[in-house]
């Protein structure tokens, strides 16, 4: 208690010092944290009740329930992805209850968790303040049009980026429980989707390696350097086995084990096969490469023999840039180039790290103290670049945008650390054009992350406003589990006139089931059950008997509702549902059938 008899001075410098600790706390390593989350809060809740996406609600929650009820994914119901999300949202259904609002908020948290990862990482490679640029990429490619869709991405990337700090870890402090909890990371990675697991289990082993033959003591024997490379990378690999014995053990004591296994290997080639979509035609990037050519051009102009007009350059390319993304029906060339561009990013990375590691190896490769320092000042390059390489992999050559901008937090956090990396050989490299290299170097550097970002922000935050910048998605879903989510009103229109026929015609609890994929969704917005193994009927590696037994439940009438679609192509399922149901109502294009008394 400050004495009241205190001289005036005295008491404002006792209020000083009580002040202190919160100063520092703002002011020292908390203070990025705080802007980080609280960025993050605020981008992912403006978010998090926007937008309904019917056929994933139907693929991913729809699912997630039937788990909850105790049903055993691949044994009750087929499921092409390993079911760490479906026990997640299982247990905060379980937990919260089974709503759409529910799902938001539990992949809210891990969209923020990962924002915190990426933050953590890049700070450890790149710096407090610069590690910030990782995350404003970030959040200026919050996601392509659905932002909170309930894909195995949105969670794992959180278990990569943890993977990947513990990874950092170990490689500075040598301890191996960070190499075990970094696989145990990539463990819980494979049990949400098992193709990224494998892919980060190989190139998270293939960083260790590297890593172990770079600091190799000297000590004669190939074979003998081979062992104990992989005998580290066994570490981390062990971890992996850890999470993933124990993901199997559950699965079999349920009995779903050995259906998984059959079914993966069933579909496997099938699924790969059927989703791969090509990178956008490398005509399509010309235009912004030409682009970049001519500022740069410009800009090295303008360094050389005008310089104290520099700044005023790189801020009239900024305007440029800017104008030419944001202005409606202007360059509209332009504009596709640069998100097509984007689709090129991680593999031109990847490339320009792996170019710029091999190129810092030259002539080091028998000298052990060389060795020990290439790796030194390139081995948190290769780890991320192995990091994102695996992560970013599961896609390729996927380029549908869907995908991509999911990948990309670990490409943002290698582009930071390579033009950390790259900044001193750019001053080096400017000394001899410009008075200040710095403030020369630090403003040309500026140009392109300004680029990426206002490419994010033209493409993924700006189609959900309208040119008066009201949200797109303003009209509440008057739908008991979809209460408090918000669409556009022509959707929101279409979502409760399906759940008006679906209620009207069935009771809470009933069988009903859709081979239209958007129909799917009314198992969880209607509760009503799905009497099938099916998830979605348009899927991959499911057999002519699994679909034959849908055929016999039909003429069964077992359903109380089919949901058909008026474009399915089958003429086996449309006479087979004619012939014992009667068509009662229809909203769009799809459907709805109440079986013959």
């Amino acid at each position: 208690m400050i004495n009241a008899q205190a001289s005036k001075p005295e008491r404002a410098a006792r209020g000083r010092e009580s002040a202190r600790p919160i100063r520092r706390l703002m002011q020292g390593s908390f203070l990025p944290y705080i802007l980080t989350v609280a960025a993050g809060g605020i981008c992912y809740g403006l978010f998090c009740n926007r937008g309904i996406w019917l056929s994933v609600i139907g693929y991913s929650v729809s699912p997630a329930e039937r788990v909850m009820q105790g049903e055993v994914p691949y044994k009750d119901f087929l499921y092409n992805y390993t079911p760490g999300i479906l026990w997640i949202n299982a247990g905060l259904m379980w937990i919260f209850g089974p709503t759409l609002l529910t799902v938001s908020a539990g992949l809210a948290a891990f969209k923020l968790g990962t924002l915190v990862a990426l933050y953590h990482a890049s700070r450890k490679l790149c710096g407090a303040w610069v590690g910030l640029l990782a995350v404003a990429l970030a959040l200026a490619w919050i996601g392509w049009k659905y932002i909170f869709g309930v894909f195995p991405t949105q969670y794992s990337m959180l278990f990569v980026l943890a993977g990947l700090a513990c990874m950092v870890r170990f490689d500075e402090s040598e301890k191996l429980r960070w190499l075990v909890l970094s696989g145990a990371s990539v463990g819980a990675v494979l049990a949400i989707k098992y193709n990224i697991g494998v892919l980060l289990g190989l190139s998270g082993g293939a960083a260790i390696i590297i890593r172990e033959l770079a600091l190799k003591d000297g000590s004669p024997g190939a074979l003998r350097t081979l062992a104990k490379a992989f005998g580290r990378a066994a570490w981390f690999w062990l971890g992996i086995v850890l999470v993933v014995s124990a993901m199997f053990a559950y699965l079999a004591a349920r009995g779903g084990l050995v259906p998984m296994l059959d079914h993966f290997i069933h579909f496997a080639g099938e699924y790969s096969e059927k989703r791969s979509v090509r990178l956008p035609s490398w005509r399509l990037v010309m235009p912004s490469a030409l682009a970049i050519l001519l500022i740069a051009g410009g800009a090295w102009m303008v360094l050389r023999w005008f310089e104290r007009f520099y700044p005023a350059f790189i801020a009239a390319a900024c305007a440029v840039v800017l104008a030419v993304l944001f202005i409606p029906a202007r360059a509209e060339i332009l504009k596709s180039s640069a998100l097509a561009s984007v689709a090129y990013l991680p593999v031109t990375l990847f490339l320009v790290a792996s170019a710029f590691c091999l190129f810092q190896l030259r002539g080091k490769i028998g000298a052990k103290e060389s060795r020990r320092r290439w790796w030194h000042d390139n081995g948190a390059i290769i780890i991320v670049t192995m990091f994102a390489a695996g992560a970013y992999l599961e896609v390729f050559p996927r380029a549908d945008y869907y995908h991509l901008v999911r990948t990309l937090p670990p490409v943002f956090l290698l582009l930071v650390l390579l033009v950390k990396r790259l900044y001193p050989h750019l001053l080096e490299s400017l000394e001899s054009v410009s008075a200040r290299p710095r403030r020369a170097a630090t403003l040309t550097l500026a140009l392109p992350f300004v680029l990426l970002a206002a490419t994010g922000f033209q493409n993924t935050w700006r189609p959900h406003f309208t040119s008066g910048f009201r949200m797109i998605d303003r009209s509440p879903v008057a739908v008991g589990r979809a209460r408090g989510i918000r669409v556009p009103p022509k959707q929101a229109s279409i979502i409760e006139s399906f759940a008006s026929l679906i209620e009207s015609n069935s009771a809470a609890g009933d069988e009903i089931f859709s081979f239209s994929q958007r129909g799917t969704a009314f198992y969880f917005l209607s509760e009503r059950r799905n009497p099938t193994r099916f998830v979605w009927w348009r899927n991959v590696g499911i057999s002519r008997e699994d679909r034959d037994s849908v055929l016999n439940i039909i003429e069964e009438k077992r359903p109380k509702l089919i949901l058909l679609q008026d474009g399915l192509k089958d003429q086996r399922i449309h006479d087979s549902v004619d012939a014992n149901y009667s068509r009662v109502g229809a909203v769009t294009d799809i459907g709805v059938y109440d079986r013959r008394e």
